[in-house]
């Protein structure tokens, strides 16, 4: 017998025995490696409206780090990962690559969130476990030299046995995962007290990474009148630059009361100003 299908089928009788387990999520990293050929995983729980919740990472202390947990707490809006999941797309397995914006490798979000790990390559896999929750496994390498040009094709052919495990060991469990509340209507609303809505349209797209180019695709407009909302809402928001938009989307969101019903651009205005009143003050005459 092949010495790798015989280890394989070792790792999937180990996940089987792993059932409801705790260490499921573990034996199923390593039978999802050696499959793929990928050295690291990080397997993440959705569900609709809601944080997501690691479930295993075998990364070294990316659990533990700071642009990891300000992923899970927020950053995630963004992600084009997530967004396969928030828009419905069929569950598996899809290359980074091809399901990002035109522009998303040159954007801040990717820089901070993806090239600062030093992983590339990136491969997911969407596990859809019932209407509203799924799971969701990146793989990436360290070294790019690496990267397993049949990863694609095999996880692919080993989609559905992967896709029923996972179901099984959700239902076994209980299907219960223990979850923090919703960010996503504190996306939706930022700029809603300042911005037209076509206007936060354009935002939202292009703090996802999309293009001037591809943003007049989505929206059916040319690609001017696309300039001349970025235009107007620069100067409405007191920006010049993508980061810059980036950047003030982070500290509105981090500041915005959780699961409140406001625009978190204006709830960070008017922090700021009384931040900067009451700093006037304190300045001796």
């Amino acid at each position: 017998m092949n010495p790798d299908l015989s280890f394989q089928n070792m790792q999937l009788a180990e996940a089987i025995a792993a059932l409801a387990l705790d260490r499921f999520y573990e034996k199923f990293a390593r039978l999802i490696e050696n499959i793929s050929g990928y050295q690291n995983s990080l397997i993440i729980w959705l569900e609709c409206d809601q944080r997501p919740v690691p479930l295993f990472a075998d990364v070294p202390d990316l659990r533990a780090s700071i642009p990891t947990r300000r992923w899970l707490e927020k950053a995630y809006l963004l992600d084009p990962a997530y967004s396969l999941y928030a828009n419905s797309s069929e569950a598996g397995v899809y290359a980074l690559s091809d399901i990002s914006p035109d522009e998303f490798f040159d954007t801040p979000y990717y820089k901070k969130y993806y090239a600062v790990t030093g992983q590339s390559e990136e491969v997911l896999l969407l596990i859809r476990v019932a209407s509203s929750s799924a799971v969701l496994i990146t793989l990436a390498n360290k070294n790019p030299e690496t990267h397993p040009a049949d990863a694609v094709g095999n996880l692919i052919d080993h989609f559905p046995v992967l896709s029923a495990l996972c179901q099984r060991h959700q239902s076994a469990a209980g299907g219960e995962v223990n979850f923090s509340g919703p960010l996503k209507k504190a996306f939706g609303n930022f700029g809603r007290d300042h911005l037209t809505e076509r206007e936060r349209e354009v935002v939202h797209l292009l703090l996802k990474g999309h293009s001037t180019r591809s943003i007049a695709e989505l929206l059916d407009l040319s690609v001017n009148t696309v300039k001349v909302y970025a235009k107007r809402f620069h100067k409405k928001l007191g920006v010049s630059s993508q980061a810059e938009l980036f950047s003030l989307f982070f500290e509105a969101i981090s500041l915005c009361p959780f699961d409140a019903d406001i625009d978190p651009l204006t709830h960070y205005l008017s922090i700021t100003q009384s931040e900067r009143a009451a700093s006037e003050k304190s300045i001796p005459a």
